[in-house]
């Protein structure tokens, strides 16, 4: 049990982050959005409407988290006054773990964190190893949507000869979805004995992952697309799609010539909704180069949107001769390689990378 000096800084602290979580502000938010909901014409527009219950629930969970807080809080002193040991250090715990994931939120407040995330894996150099790892990858976040209740969706697939990934791009759609996915954004480095290599010799395989907000285009002022400088290019798709794959010139590809940037998208089951995919996808692409222009925004996505030139590993996952995963950034690492792998449990790691960038800011 603590001290009657220890409970008070406890306290003192646990009230200086509700105040900073600003319930104020929050109760606004819900009037508002309640309001907005209320009027005539507010189902008129679904996708609207939608969007704004969902900001709604989000803001009314964020309430709920904040107001049992303070009750375990009260309750906290009153078992301290009443000497029940075994009930103060049952309610200390759940705070404990409130506090956490309270504390969490305040890394979720960038300008862009609210955004569905668009994640994109291009495999490095290494042939089959490279594209298998690229693949991993790719399982390995959509178990993470799985587990974590994001919605994935697999905009563009691009498969190797025997089987693996060249690149891959998919929408990750959820609360805080751009914020949370955003600390995956680097080079990953796999290590192990090469299931491809007769010799079973071992090999070390990168894989890049880019991570942008979707819709960023409509928060960013100052670029337009313009039809002249857009060179587009049919193919039939490959891999797994809709009906119409490898049947049809159904997959696009779109070049913005004066910046060289290019957009993929062939999941669509006609080639003018991948028409309409890749040039909201180029478009995202181009906001985020003039948004970095802007100081404040740069700031905000800084090492979101990297080149695919090869730098330093920001994780390693070894297999072999040991088991370890580690993030080179906030040290975090594990020996459960399939917990993180096939289980896609990264969120520990987002967190522990989330508080790194805090300390060193």
């Amino acid at each position: 049990m603590l001290t009657i000096g220890e409970l008070k800084d406890f306290v003192e602290r646990s009230n200086e982050l509700v105040k900073s979580l600003n319930l104020g502000k929050i109760n606004l938010q819900i009037e508002s959005l309640n309001l907005e909901l209320n009027k005539d014409d507010s189902w008129s527009d679904a996708q609207k409407a939608s969007k704004l219950n969902q900001e709604l629930s989000q803001s009314n969970q964020q309430k709920l988290k904040i107001e049992s807080f303070l009750d375990l809080l009260e309750n906290l002193q009153i078992a301290f006054d009443l000497e029940d040991n075994q009930q103060f250090e049952s309610i200390l715990n759940q705070l404990l773990e409130a506090k956490l994931e309270l504390e969490n939120q305040k890394f979720l407040n960038g300008k862009f964190d609210e955004n569905t995330a668009l994640l994109t894996i291009h495999s490095g150099t290494g042939g089959v190893d490279a594209e298998d790892w690229a693949a991993m990858l790719t399982s390995m976040y959509q178990a993470f949507c799985k587990k974590f209740d994001f919605d994935c969706t697999l905009i563009y697939l691009s498969v190797g000869d025997e089987g693996g990934v060249k690149n891959a791009t998919m929408s990750i759609k959820g609360p805080k979805a751009y914020g949370l996915v955003k600390e995956e954004a680097g080079v990953h480095r796999l290590v192990r004995i090469s299931p491809f290599n007769s010799g079973k010799t071992r090999e070390t395989s990168f894989a890049l992952v880019e991570v942008i907000p979707d819709n960023i285009y409509e928060k960013v002022q100052g670029f337009k697309i313009e039809d002249k400088d857009l060179k587009w290019d049919y193919f039939m798709a490959g891999g797994k799609g809709g009906q119409s794959v490898n049947t049809t010139y159904s997959a696009v590809r779109v070049t913005h010539l004066p910046t060289k940037i290019n957009v993929v998208c062939q999941n669509e089951r006609s080639q003018q909704q991948n028409k309409e995919m890749a040039l909201k996808y180029l478009a995202n692409k181009l906001a985020i180069v003039e948004a970095k222009k802007n100081k404040d925004l740069e700031k905000e996505l800084r090492g979101e949107f990297q080149s695919s030139q090869w730098g330093s590993q920001i994780r390693n996952y070894v297999l072999h001769p040991y088991k370890l995963v580690k993030d080179t950034r906030s040290g975090w690492e594990s020996t459960d390689t399939d917990k993180i792998l096939l289980e896609g449990d990264l969120m520990d790691i987002i967190w522990s990378v989330k508080r790194f960038k805090e300390k060193t800011l």
